[in-house]
Protein backbone atom coordinates (compact mmCIF):
# COMPACT_ATOMS: atom_id res chain seq x y z
CA UNK A 1 0.00 0.00 0.00
CA UNK A 2 3.20 2.39 0.90
CA UNK A 3 4.88 1.67 -2.59
CA UNK A 4 1.11 2.37 -3.89
CA UNK A 5 0.82 5.54 -2.33
CA UNK A 6 4.70 6.20 -3.47
CA UNK A 7 4.06 5.33 -6.77
CA UNK A 8 0.61 8.12 -6.70
CA UNK A 9 2.45 10.45 -5.48
CA UNK A 10 5.61 10.06 -8.03
CA UNK A 11 3.12 10.13 -11.28
CA UNK A 12 1.06 12.93 -9.71
CA UNK A 13 4.75 15.03 -9.15
CA UNK A 14 5.99 14.13 -12.42
CA UNK A 15 2.44 15.04 -14.22
CA UNK A 16 2.81 18.72 -12.37
CA UNK A 17 5.95 19.52 -13.50
CA UNK A 18 5.49 18.13 -17.10
CA UNK A 19 2.39 20.38 -16.69
CA UNK A 20 4.62 23.50 -15.37
CA UNK A 21 7.50 23.13 -17.99
CA UNK A 22 4.93 23.14 -20.56
CA UNK A 23 3.48 26.27 -19.59
CA UNK A 24 7.00 27.94 -19.56
CA UNK A 25 7.62 26.83 -22.91
CA UNK A 26 4.55 28.11 -24.03
CA UNK A 27 4.60 31.30 -22.36
CA UNK A 28 8.30 31.09 -23.94
CA UNK A 29 6.64 30.72 -27.30
CA UNK A 30 3.83 33.51 -26.97
CA UNK A 31 6.72 36.24 -25.77
CA UNK A 32 8.55 35.42 -28.57
CA UNK A 33 5.88 35.47 -31.03
CA UNK A 34 4.94 38.76 -29.12
CA UNK A 35 8.73 40.26 -29.50
CA UNK A 36 8.96 39.51 -33.28
CA UNK A 37 5.50 40.74 -34.27
CA UNK A 38 6.96 43.78 -32.23
CA UNK A 39 10.42 43.78 -34.34
CA UNK A 40 8.08 43.04 -37.31
CA UNK A 41 6.02 46.20 -37.14
CA UNK A 42 9.25 48.21 -36.26
CA UNK A 43 10.82 47.19 -39.23
CA UNK A 44 8.42 47.75 -41.54
CA UNK A 45 7.57 51.32 -40.03
CA UNK A 46 11.48 51.90 -41.04
CA UNK A 47 11.16 50.59 -43.96
CA UNK A 48 8.40 52.36 -45.09
CA UNK A 49 9.71 55.51 -43.32
CA UNK A 50 13.42 54.79 -45.38
CA UNK A 51 11.13 55.07 -48.57
CA UNK A 52 9.46 58.32 -47.63
CA UNK A 53 13.10 59.52 -46.94
CA UNK A 54 14.05 59.50 -50.43
CA UNK A 55 11.03 61.29 -51.70
CA UNK A 56 10.77 63.61 -49.03
CA UNK A 57 14.71 64.16 -49.66
CA UNK A 58 13.96 65.27 -53.36
CA UNK A 59 10.63 67.26 -52.41
CA UNK A 60 12.53 69.23 -49.69
CA UNK A 61 15.43 69.72 -52.19
CA UNK A 62 12.64 71.73 -53.84
CA UNK A 63 10.58 72.79 -51.21
CA UNK A 64 12.60 73.20 -47.70
CA UNK A 65 15.41 76.02 -49.24
CA UNK A 66 12.18 78.31 -50.15
CA UNK A 67 10.29 77.15 -47.10
CA UNK A 68 12.94 78.15 -44.35
CA UNK A 69 13.27 81.44 -46.33
CA UNK A 70 9.23 82.13 -45.77
CA UNK A 71 9.77 80.80 -42.03
CA UNK A 72 13.10 82.44 -40.73
CA UNK A 73 13.41 85.57 -43.23
CA UNK A 74 9.53 85.72 -43.42
CA UNK A 75 9.92 86.13 -47.76
CA UNK A 76 6.86 85.77 -49.73
CA UNK A 77 6.40 83.18 -51.54
CA UNK A 78 7.59 84.18 -54.86
CA UNK A 79 10.79 85.82 -53.87
CA UNK A 80 11.70 82.62 -51.97
CA UNK A 81 11.54 81.00 -55.34
CA UNK A 82 13.55 83.35 -57.28
CA UNK A 83 16.05 83.78 -54.45
CA UNK A 84 16.89 79.51 -54.65
CA UNK A 85 18.14 78.48 -57.99
CA UNK A 86 18.18 74.96 -59.34
CA UNK A 87 21.96 74.23 -58.91
CA UNK A 88 21.09 74.61 -55.18
CA UNK A 89 18.04 72.62 -55.11
CA UNK A 90 20.22 69.62 -56.84
CA UNK A 91 23.21 70.49 -53.91
CA UNK A 92 20.82 70.12 -51.32
CA UNK A 93 19.72 66.93 -52.09
CA UNK A 94 22.39 65.52 -50.79
CA UNK A 95 22.04 66.71 -47.45
CA UNK A 96 18.05 66.37 -47.76
CA UNK A 97 18.78 62.31 -48.78
CA UNK A 98 21.66 61.72 -46.17
CA UNK A 99 19.92 63.15 -43.33
CA UNK A 100 16.38 61.78 -44.07
CA UNK A 101 18.14 58.17 -44.23
CA UNK A 102 18.54 58.93 -40.14
CA UNK A 103 15.56 61.10 -39.28
CA UNK A 104 12.44 59.89 -40.97
CA UNK A 105 13.30 55.63 -40.30
CA UNK A 106 14.44 56.66 -36.75
CA UNK A 107 10.84 58.66 -36.28
CA UNK A 108 8.80 56.23 -37.59
CA UNK A 109 10.08 52.89 -35.59
CA UNK A 110 10.09 54.95 -32.26
CA UNK A 111 6.16 56.10 -32.74
CA UNK A 112 5.40 52.67 -34.05
CA UNK A 113 7.14 51.05 -31.18
CA UNK A 114 5.50 53.68 -28.55
CA UNK A 115 1.77 52.40 -30.14
CA UNK A 116 2.14 48.86 -29.09
CA UNK A 117 3.01 49.76 -24.78
CA UNK A 118 0.37 50.35 -22.56
CA UNK A 119 0.66 54.19 -22.45
CA UNK A 120 -1.62 56.87 -23.52
CA UNK A 121 -1.05 58.76 -26.07
CA UNK A 122 0.48 62.20 -25.21
CA UNK A 123 2.33 59.97 -22.91
CA UNK A 124 3.81 58.22 -25.91
CA UNK A 125 4.08 61.40 -27.97
CA UNK A 126 5.93 63.13 -24.70
CA UNK A 127 8.58 59.99 -25.28
CA UNK A 128 8.57 59.95 -29.33
CA UNK A 129 9.09 63.65 -29.42
CA UNK A 130 11.60 64.31 -26.37
CA UNK A 131 13.70 61.48 -27.64
CA UNK A 132 13.75 61.83 -31.48
CA UNK A 133 14.46 65.61 -30.86
CA UNK A 134 17.17 65.21 -28.80
CA UNK A 135 18.79 62.59 -30.84
CA UNK A 136 18.60 63.92 -34.05
CA UNK A 137 18.10 68.16 -33.47
CA UNK A 138 22.28 68.17 -34.83
CA UNK A 139 21.19 67.24 -37.90
CA UNK A 140 18.17 68.89 -38.47
CA UNK A 141 19.93 71.81 -37.52
CA UNK A 142 22.94 70.97 -40.12
CA UNK A 143 20.21 70.48 -42.66
CA UNK A 144 18.64 73.68 -42.00
CA UNK A 145 22.07 75.55 -42.21
CA UNK A 146 22.76 73.99 -44.89
CA UNK A 147 19.16 75.26 -46.87
CA UNK A 148 20.38 78.99 -45.84
CA UNK A 149 23.41 78.24 -47.06
CA UNK A 150 24.96 79.20 -43.17
CA UNK A 151 28.16 78.20 -41.91
CA UNK A 152 27.87 75.16 -39.79
CA UNK A 153 29.58 74.56 -36.46
CA UNK A 154 29.70 72.93 -32.74
CA UNK A 155 27.90 75.80 -31.06
CA UNK A 156 24.64 76.05 -33.78
CA UNK A 157 24.34 72.06 -33.72
CA UNK A 158 22.22 72.54 -30.24
CA UNK A 159 20.54 75.68 -31.83
CA UNK A 160 16.87 76.24 -30.44
CA UNK A 161 16.94 73.02 -28.63
CA UNK A 162 13.96 73.93 -26.24
CA UNK A 163 11.31 75.37 -28.76
CA UNK A 164 12.20 72.34 -31.35
CA UNK A 165 11.90 69.42 -28.73
CA UNK A 166 8.39 71.17 -27.48
CA UNK A 167 7.30 71.25 -31.27
CA UNK A 168 8.29 67.94 -31.88
CA UNK A 169 6.49 66.63 -28.56
CA UNK A 170 3.04 68.77 -29.33
CA UNK A 171 3.77 67.00 -33.19
CA UNK A 172 3.90 63.70 -31.40
CA UNK A 173 0.73 63.60 -28.97
CA UNK A 174 -1.54 65.38 -31.67
CA UNK A 175 -0.68 63.16 -34.79
CA UNK A 176 -1.05 59.48 -31.66
CA UNK A 177 -4.56 61.19 -30.74
CA UNK A 178 -6.10 62.65 -34.75
CA UNK A 179 -4.84 58.70 -35.46
CA UNK A 180 -6.80 57.71 -32.86
CA UNK A 181 -9.89 59.38 -33.63
CA UNK A 182 -9.86 59.23 -37.66
CA UNK A 183 -9.52 55.47 -37.39
CA UNK A 184 -12.65 55.67 -35.30
CA UNK A 185 -14.19 57.35 -37.45
CA UNK A 186 -13.15 54.71 -40.41
CA UNK A 187 -12.10 51.35 -38.55
CA UNK A 188 -10.68 50.14 -42.14
CA UNK A 189 -7.89 52.31 -41.91
CA UNK A 190 -4.96 51.05 -40.25
CA UNK A 191 -2.21 53.12 -38.69
CA UNK A 192 -0.15 53.06 -41.83
CA UNK A 193 -2.90 53.56 -44.07
CA UNK A 194 -1.83 56.25 -46.44
CA UNK A 195 -4.30 58.80 -46.61
CA UNK A 196 -4.32 58.59 -42.52
CA UNK A 197 -0.95 59.62 -42.80
CA UNK A 198 -1.50 62.33 -45.25
CA UNK A 199 -4.09 63.66 -42.78
CA UNK A 200 -2.77 63.11 -39.49
CA UNK A 201 0.55 63.98 -40.54
CA UNK A 202 -0.64 67.48 -41.63
CA UNK A 203 -2.93 67.95 -38.46
CA UNK A 204 0.28 67.16 -36.12
CA UNK A 205 2.60 69.83 -38.13
CA UNK A 206 -0.79 72.47 -37.73
CA UNK A 207 -1.51 71.46 -33.92
CA UNK A 208 2.59 72.28 -33.66
CA UNK A 209 2.84 74.88 -35.53
CA UNK A 210 3.06 77.83 -33.13
CA UNK A 211 6.33 76.39 -32.07
CA UNK A 212 7.82 75.65 -35.27
CA UNK A 213 6.90 79.70 -35.49
CA UNK A 214 8.84 79.99 -32.15
CA UNK A 215 11.99 77.82 -33.60
CA UNK A 216 11.78 79.93 -37.00
CA UNK A 217 12.15 83.36 -34.95
CA UNK A 218 14.99 82.07 -33.19
CA UNK A 219 16.87 80.95 -35.96
CA UNK A 220 17.46 83.79 -37.38
CA UNK A 221 20.62 85.30 -38.98
CA UNK A 222 22.27 87.77 -36.20
CA UNK A 223 22.37 91.10 -37.27
CA UNK A 224 19.67 90.04 -39.45
CA UNK A 225 16.96 89.86 -36.78
CA UNK A 226 13.09 91.00 -37.39
CA UNK A 227 11.25 92.09 -34.21
CA UNK A 228 8.83 90.40 -32.71
CA UNK A 229 5.91 91.92 -34.25
CA UNK A 230 7.80 91.95 -37.75
CA UNK A 231 8.09 88.34 -37.61
CA UNK A 232 4.89 87.03 -35.95
CA UNK A 233 2.03 87.94 -38.85
CA UNK A 234 -0.97 86.10 -39.38
CA UNK A 235 0.15 85.89 -43.22
CA UNK A 236 3.30 84.56 -42.60
CA UNK A 237 2.17 81.65 -40.32
CA UNK A 238 -0.09 80.64 -42.93
CA UNK A 239 2.68 80.46 -45.47
CA UNK A 240 5.25 79.19 -43.63
CA UNK A 241 2.68 76.14 -41.90
CA UNK A 242 0.56 75.20 -44.87
CA UNK A 243 3.97 74.75 -47.17
CA UNK A 244 5.67 72.97 -44.09
CA UNK A 245 2.41 70.77 -43.24
CA UNK A 246 2.01 70.13 -46.90
CA UNK A 247 5.45 68.76 -47.55
CA UNK A 248 5.89 66.80 -44.26
CA UNK A 249 2.08 64.80 -44.92
CA UNK A 250 2.66 64.63 -48.78
CA UNK A 251 6.36 62.53 -48.45
CA UNK A 252 5.25 60.44 -45.36
CA UNK A 253 2.02 59.04 -47.16
CA UNK A 254 3.33 58.34 -50.51
CA UNK A 255 6.32 56.77 -48.37
CA UNK A 256 3.76 54.63 -47.34
CA UNK A 257 1.95 54.19 -50.16
CA UNK A 258 5.61 53.06 -51.85
CA UNK A 259 6.91 50.66 -49.41
CA UNK A 260 5.10 47.52 -49.84
CA UNK A 261 5.66 47.52 -53.73
CA UNK A 262 8.99 48.74 -53.02
CA UNK A 263 9.74 45.93 -50.30
CA UNK A 264 8.35 43.10 -52.96
CA UNK A 265 10.75 45.06 -55.37
CA UNK A 266 13.94 44.33 -53.23
CA UNK A 267 12.60 40.94 -51.74
CA UNK A 268 12.24 39.50 -55.78
CA UNK A 269 15.90 40.95 -56.74
CA UNK A 270 17.58 39.34 -53.32
CA UNK A 271 15.66 36.20 -54.69
CA UNK A 272 17.05 36.21 -57.95
CA UNK A 273 20.44 36.66 -56.90
CA UNK A 274 19.97 33.63 -55.12
CA UNK A 275 18.72 32.05 -57.70
CA UNK A 276 21.79 32.86 -59.95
Amino acid sequence: LGQGLADETALKAGYFAGHERFHRAESRTSRSAAESAVMARVLNAMGAGAVASVIQAALSAVGEPIVNRVLVKRMKVMDAVRDVSPAMMLDFFKTTLTTNFLKFPFFEAINAFCSMLPISGSVRGFVTGFVFTTATLPVTNYRYRKSMQLEVNWGNIYEAYFPTVIRDIAYGIVRNYTTIWMMALNPAWTVQSPTLLFIVVILGCLGSAPFNEWRGFLLQSKGQELTFSEFFKPANFVRSTSLGALKQGLALAVGYWCAPPAKAFVMSMIAAVKGA
